[in-house]
């Protein structure tokens, strides 16, 4: 019994390629890689009709869940941003509503008692 083999998706469509350019035919491919003629046809209809399933890499893999972090990441910063935004305008607006205005002490008041 012949144990599974894994091609990718690259090698299927440079085969296919090949046997649609005429460089080889679908025997002369199938005896080369020793693969079933009726497995590069299934590899073929597939390409031709758009259906041929896109695996991802193990690096794209890991590439996805780390962005996948960063957009959470970002999403908590920019809600963190936008909370001290309207905390600043907030407290901006309650001291200029808050009717008191601060000044230094007058000269003459700063001396102490009057003579």
């Amino acid at each position: 019994m012949k144990k599974y083999r894994f091609h990718s998706d690259e090698f299927k469509r440079n085969l296919v390629a090949e046997i649609d350019s005429g460089a080889i035919t679908l025997s002369e491919a199938a005896r080369q890689h020793d693969l079933a003629p009726s497995l590069i046809e299934r590899w073929r209809k597939q390409i031709h009709d758009g259906h041929m399933r896109v695996r991802k890499s193990p690096h794209e893999k890991q590439l996805e869940k780390e962005l996948d972090r960063c957009k959470i990441k970002i999403a908590d910063l920019s809600m963190q941003v936008d909370l001290l935004k309207k905390l600043n305008e907030t407290s901006a607006l309650s001291r200029r509503s808050s009717g008191y205005i601060v000044t230094p002490k007058a000269p003459d008041q700063s001396k102490g008692p009057a003579e």
